[in-house]
């Protein structure tokens, strides 16, 4: 959870989502206007224009349009394995006007995203198994059909055009990351310091990317709650919220020591046994904080109490999808869970050694 947030752009959101593809197309024109540079430089056969054109080429290699693969810390589901679950998020994508998901998986983190993956842009939803578990059936549809609802809400962050730049940059800024304390000697630190110093102008479109994006990705946002109270009913999308605030803390303080100690068959009955040991007047301690702090999920979303007051706000809707059919899906959960069990122990056992 993070309470930091970007200030908001003087442009309006219309002009900055304009702006976004601008920049995002001179993104894309970087590596063709490096090989075109690179090439004649080349065909000028002197040592300089060589050594120039070789470089030039370099460049436009590292800034070529990228796409994201699938993350290599998921376990995917196929239909066969989780039919239940795929005709859920099928319902749920006919219902806020979304492509069906092509691939669900789950994974350790405490949340739940979609993203696009490979350049026929498939959907992909990634289900963490922890948030997953400390929801109640109710609250699980808000959270899918909150998801599912960025594939139909127009943010530009899932798009073809500003997305894949924003993938293409932030791949070549891990590129160019320095570590200051690395210990592999001088050398490699003064290497590492040149290559972050290259990297400053990446640092800077990719800044420059999420302050135009600001304004739009918070009003896709709202959107999607909207959309998600309507499939799942105004009081589960309010108390799905509210979870992020009030449970999710427990559920990452869990984790972090307790991942690497706890057997991988016992972890999520762990989990589940110490959030809901919470008192109720830390949780209730938490909620204040989190309005005070106007703590948020991250930078792109807005902060979680003024999403609550939206929904709160909207006309009263009881949902579209009961939550028996959301208790069906949790059986085909089962195997993929322990898998991912094991790879959570796996990461915090290797994380102690590092």
């Amino acid at each position: 959870m993070s309470s930091r947030s970007f200030p908001a752009s003087g442009l309006s959101v219309g002009l900055a989502h304009i702006a976004s593809y601008v920049v995002a197309c001179l993104v894309h024109l970087l590596g063709p206007a490096f090989l075109v540079i690179g090439v004649y430089l080349l065909s000028r056969m002197t040592v300089f224009a060589l050594l120039a054109g070789v470089v030039a080429l370099g460049f436009a290699w590292l800034v070529r349009p990228r796409v994201p693969r699938l993350p290599p810390d998921i376990q995917p589901l196929t239909r066969e394995e989780a039919p239940n679950l795929y005709a859920l998020l099928d319902r749920i994508a006919d219902r806020v006007g979304a492509p069906r998901a092509n691939i669900v998986a789950l994974n350790g983190m405490v949340n739940a995203a979609v993203t696009t993956y490979g350049w026929r842009r498939r959907q992909l939803v990634v289900i963490g198994y922890p948030l997953w578990l400390i929801l109640t059936p109710r609250e699980r549809v808000a959270i899918l059909a909150h998801e599912m609802a960025h594939f139909g809400n127009g943010d530009a962050r899932h798009g073809l055009v500003v997305g894949t730049a924003l993938h293409s940059l932030v791949e070549l800024y891990e590129i160019t990351r320095f570590d200051p304390h690395d210990d592999r000697g001088l050398d490699y630190r003064m290497a590492g310091a040149l290559l972050a110093l290259a990297g400053l102008p990446v640092r800077l479109l990719i800044l420059v990317l999420e302050l135009l994006m600001y304004r739009s990705s918070q009003r896709a946002e709202y959107r999607a709650d909207e959309l998600g109270a309507r499939v799942a009913g105004s009081r589960a999308m309010v108390s799905m919220l509210d979870a992020f605030t009030t449970r999710t803390p427990s559920a990452e303080d869990f984790l972090e020591p307790s991942a690497a100690v706890v057997r991988a068959s016992d972890l999520w009955g762990d989990l589940r046994a110490g959030v809901t040991a919470v008192p109720e007047e830390e949780v209730e301690r938490r909620r204040q904080a989190a309005r005070e702090e106007r703590t948020r999920v991250d930078v792109t979303h807005p902060p979680t109490y003024l999403r609550m007051e939206r929904v709160r706000r909207l006309p009263c809707m009881e949902g579209e999808i009961e939550a028996a059919d959301v208790e069906k899906v949790q059986a085909e959960l089962e195997q993929a869970a322990h898998r991912v069990a094991k790879s959570v122990r796996d990461a915090a056992r290797g994380a102690l050694y590092r």
